[in-house]
């Protein structure tokens, strides 16, 4: 019995054999994507507001981090706009690409600075728009943290659609750069409105002065420490 015993722990210690399955489940491990990540983008998409509810009420086993849910999300969307040169596109098609030096290098160097740190603006602009979301909902009774998760989440999926829309962005960049700002508005809405259960038109209106605020303050985030990045890499400008 003990030789037995003895033969069956070091079977049991054997590792498996390595396959082409093997390693993608390991590649998903250590993404930590697994199931989480996928249906978790889901639920954010079919019901925001009960699948943020649920995770601030303790059910977060099923769901991915939102930090590392924001992480993974923020590295494809900066991966695809640097190769495919989103913002390029952007400039060109709608004719705000300048054809003089300065203001040309004036262009190009807010452009780099935005590829090279676009991650680094987006982590930065969900602080803000927790503060402005804790401010204006207050009374419903989350605190701050709780506001960076539910601006966090919103703000990953956000991207997500993005993701989905960038061969619209690459060949149609003018007009689907205006379905996705439209989008994004549209599903921060939505997403505010079912998570805070809101059902009178005085607290939807007042989510949707939020939401259009929060736009605000990430567009002008952006520009201001695009146009004091540029400053400081040409000065005579």
């Amino acid at each position: 019995m003990i030789e037995t015993s003895g033969q069956e722990s070091i079977e049991n210690n054997i590792a498996p054999r390595i396959t082409t399955q093997y390693i993608w489940n390991e590649v998903l491990k250590t993404l930590s994507w697994e199931k989480g990540f996928f249906f978790t983008a889901k639920e954010l998409l079919l019901k925001p507001g009960a699948t943020i509810r649920a995770y601030l009420q303790g059910e977060r086993k099923k769901y991915s981090n939102p930090l590392r849910f924001l992480v993974f999300v923020t590295a494809a969307v900066t991966l695809l706009t640097i190769n495919l040169d989103l913002f390029g596109q952007l400039y060109r098609d709608t004719g705000t690409l300048s054809a003089e030096g300065t203001a040309q290098q004036t262009q190009n160097a807010v452009k780099n600075f935005i590829y090279q740190y676009f991650n680094i603006i987006t982590f930065l602009s969900i602080p803000l728009l927790a503060v402005l979301s804790y401010l204006f909902f207050r009374r419903r009774g989350y605190n701050y943290a709780e506001h960076l998760v539910v601006n966090t989440f919103l703000m990953t999926e956000g991207m997500l659609i993005y993701l989905l829309i960038v061969p619209g962005l690459y060949y149609y960049p003018a007009i689907f750069n205006l379905v996705y700002q439209l989008a994004w508005l549209a599903y921060f809405v939505w997403g505010f409105t079912s998570f805070l259960q809101e059902r009178s038109w005085k607290g939807v209106i007042k989510i949707i002065l939020f939401c259009l605020l929060s736009s605000f303050v990430m567009m002008l985030l952006g520009v201001i420490i695009s146009v004091f990045y540029s400053l400081f890499q040409n000065p005579t400008i």
